[in-house]
């Protein structure tokens, strides 16, 4: 006969059935530990963030307070289309790092306040294409 063990509060299972939830448990903490350990030596290794706009001269009256009304434009249609914040936040990740990266013409955009705001947008629209269940027409 198999004992049976008490598990939670209300729920009686058997010794067999304890031990598998215990190597699934056990497996599954050994996962999540060794993605934490990839993800710190990735933190490591990757540069850390900067004030884009000092580094790579930003003119046109570009500078902190540019990025945060984008931000809130940003936050604006989010809220208006009804979609996820987190889509603004990732949206605005893309736009730091392309704007961090020194590549291609991220410097050019940190000189014209047009192109800085196409930039943005790009960054939302990129974001929503990738992350939100919806299609965005022109309309």
């Amino acid at each position: 006969e198999k004992k049976k063990k008490f598990f939670g509060k209300h729920h009686l299972i058997t010794s067999n059935a304890h031990n598998h939830l215990s190597n699934m448990t056990s497996d599954n903490n050994t996962d999540i530990l060794a993605r934490i350990e990839a993800m710190r030596a990735r933190e490591d290794s990757t540069k850390k963030s900067f004030n884009y706009f000092r580094k790579y001269n930003a003119c046109d009256g570009l500078n902190e307070s540019s990025r945060k009304a984008m931000a809130t434009w940003i936050t604006q249609v989010q809220q208006t289309l009804s979609l996820d914040a987190e889509t603004v936040w990732i949206a605005m990740s893309y736009l730091d790092r392309y704007l961090g990266s020194g590549r291609g013409e991220s410097r050019e955009v940190l000189r014209s306040k047009c192109k800085f705001q196409l930039a943005a947008i790009t960054s939302f629209y990129t974001a929503v294409k990738i992350h939100e269940p919806v299609v965005l027409g022109l309309d």
